[in-house]
């Protein structure tokens, strides 16, 4: 039996970290010997590495004062070929905050596969867009080692999985390995279809990790929903908020909002059930689990058409896609969804995404993948 180490920061916190943790989830283990390695195991068997990997993520911060999220992976903390010597395979995730050093990565001499989850590696130090450009000392002499490496990393033999033509695109400019394109999974026994009462109410959700407080994800579009739903849609009409533990104090004096903080995945699908639909409105997807979570509840997304978000939404067939450069365009959707509601067929959405997105349709793909490795 194939043993194979999949390894990543975290398999809890975040995003990436959620898709990471789904992925190795999703693969049966009957047919392969799958382990997870996380920052959990450095502080459980070597608490020296995880200072080190605390010191630099301060010592970074604090000669880099960016609102990105950044890493730059320079320095080794974790001796990687001594980790993986009793591996077949290496399945590499998310590795920012210091985890992994690209050194580590180069000199591993296993067969290996990345996920791709965000722009860290088409870029220098940058995890979301595009790169930042503060380039003073010390920080232009780190960059340009952080380019060389990557530079050695990308001619080595590796087989990148992306989850969206986004991810995809901006790998293939950056090297000749494979690339294979895998839709990250969801798990269809927790996000899965079932019935929606009709009602005159049209219920909206906004949610995830960091929707309120990150610009990326959004947060300032909220208010321009909110005052054009006042006056677009009268009474008929509600919020359901989730996944912040603190909302802002213009939020709770709303009789329209219903709050919900962090939710397990379980309430978080049957929000996405009683609701709808679901706003995505991030600047910059790499996939989006929401979409795809809400997707397989059968709930329609509405989202802007210009990341990877939209990748997954057909117009008017499973969500509404907004044009971002229209400044009338939520309004027009909001007028829209007044006079077409009960206007999607939820429960081909549903089917629709279980095919693209379930642990039994994902786990194949990925499997093959480990097989050839």
């Amino acid at each position: 039996m194939k043993k194979i180490i999949c390894i990543s920061y975290s398999f809890e916190k975040g995003g990436a970290a959620k898709a990471a943790n789904n992925i190795y989830d999703c693969i049966i283990k009957k047919k392969f010997q799958l382990e997870r390695y996380s920052y959990k195991n450095v502080l459980n068997n070597n608490f020296f590495s995880l200072i080190k990997i605390l010191f630099y993520n301060l010592f970074f911060k604090a000669i880099f004062i960016s609102n990105k999220k950044i890493s730059f992976n320079l320095f080794n903390i974790n001796n990687l070929n001594r980790i993986c010597e009793n591996y077949d395979v290496v399945h590499l995730n998310w590795i920012g905050n210091e985890f992994l050093s690209l050194q580590e990565i180069i000199k591993i001499n296993k067969k290996l596969i990345w996920t791709v989850h965000d722009d860290w590696l088409k870029n220098v130090i940058t995890h979301v867009g595009n790169e930042d450009n503060n380039n003073y000392f010390p920080i232009s002499y780190f960059k340009k080692k952080i380019k060389n490496y990557k530079s050695i990393l990308f001619k080595k033999k590796i087989t990148f999985i992306a989850p969206s033509n986004y991810i995809l695109k901006n790998l293939r400019k950056k090297t000749k390995n494979k690339i294979y394109l895998i839709r990250h999974p969801i798990n269809e026994k927790i996000f899965n279809f079932k019935n929606k009462k009709k009602s005159k109410i049209i219920t909206f959700n906004i949610g995830g990790s960091n929707v309120f407080n990150d610009q990326n994800k959004g947060f300032n579009h909220i208010d321009k929903i909110l005052n054009l739903s006042k006056k677009h849609l009268s009474t008929d009409y509600k919020f359901i908020f989730f996944g912040s533990k603190n909302y802002d104090n213009k939020y709770k004096k709303n009789k329209k909002i219903y709050f919900k903080n962090y939710l397990p995945s379980k309430k978080i699908a049957k929000i996405f059930s009683k609701s709808d639909y679901t706003f995505v409105l991030s600047k910059i997807e790499s996939f989006s689990l929401i979409t795809a979570e809400s997707l397989m509840c059968g709930c329609p997304v509405v989202c802007f058409d210009d990341n990877a978000a939209s990748e997954l939404i057909i117009h008017k067939k499973n969500g509404f896609l907004l044009k971002r450069n229209d400044k009338d365009s939520v309004k027009n959707f909001l007028l829209w969804s007044k006079k077409n509601k009960n206007f999607f067929n939820r429960k081909k959405i549903a089917a629709d995404a279980n095919i693209n997105f379930s642990y039994k349709s994902i786990s194949k793909k990925y499997e093959k993948i480990y097989d050839k490795s």
